[in-house]
């Protein structure tokens, strides 16, 4: 990526550089194209850049950075350095209901390996996934590429590919799932939706009618949504 002429933009990629490092975290997936080989500084005091930038951005642009923290923030399914959490919701004007809400959308995506246990889970889980990442018949290079990465095991993908073309009842399987394995899927069914930057009607249609076959709650889904789409929303600092 050539040098940003956005000073917010130079701020977001300057922090999320600096907690990179920090928390030895590699810089994610959704924001590689936009980091490309721009070698940024880590700053000296991330916690003073931080709180100057809770001074100048705003709000919406607040809440991607802190939800790119979190998401940087997190080691074995749980948030870490929460202490340094904290202080950045505070520097970034974030109220803690919303805080707290943000970070437990963040949190459900990594909660894979603890709630799907047996094959026949992870199955359904990737059928869903499947469902969502070929909404609009066209799936993306970006979309197939996060499916790899949520899912470790091919055996489970392929599985699941002939589970969505073959069981007219994949409903009553994700409709059995424990509420948190419903809030672990919504939340990557979602980050698929959105990861390509290109939000199309058709895969609203079809993250509409995942939450409705797995019976998820409105608030839960309210809640992944408001943090999924956070932390993907960089273009609030074009």
């Amino acid at each position: 990526m050539s040098e940003s002429t956005s000073p917010n933009l130079d701020t977001f990629m300057t922090i999320i550089k600096g907690i990179s490092e920090q928390n030895k975290n590699p810089i994610p997936s959704h924001l590689g194209n936009l980091f490309g080989d721009n070698n940024l500084q880590k700053p000296d005091d991330l916690e003073e850049v931080i709180k100057a930038a809770g001074q100048s951005l705003e709000d919406n642009q607040c809440a991607c950075l802190f939800a790119n923290i979190v998401n940087l923030s997190i080691k074995d399914g749980r948030v870490t350095e929460r202490s340094f959490v904290s202080s950045s919701r505070d520097n970034l004007r974030l109220e803690r209901t919303a805080a707290r809400d943000l970070e437990e959308a963040i949190e459900a995506r990594y909660q894979t390996g603890r709630v799907f246990r047996d094959d026949g889970e992870w199955v359904s889980f990737c059928a869903g996934l499947i469902a969502m990442a070929e909404a609009d018949n066209d799936p993306t290079a970006t979309e197939e590429a996060y499916l790899n990465q949520a899912v470790e095991n091919q055996d489970h993908i392929e599985a699941g590919r002939k589970l969505l073309e073959d069981d007219d009842a994949i409903g009553a399987k994700l409709a059995r799932f424990s509420s948190r394995q419903k809030k672990c899927l919504a939340a990557h069914a979602l980050s698929i939706m959105l990861i390509d930057g290109d939000w199309k009607g058709s895969e609203q249609n079809a993250m509409d009618n995942l939450l409705e076959q797995m019976r998820l709650s409105k608030r839960d889904a309210e809640i992944l949504m408001k943090g999924i789409h956070s932390l993907y929303n960089v273009s609030v600092f074009a």
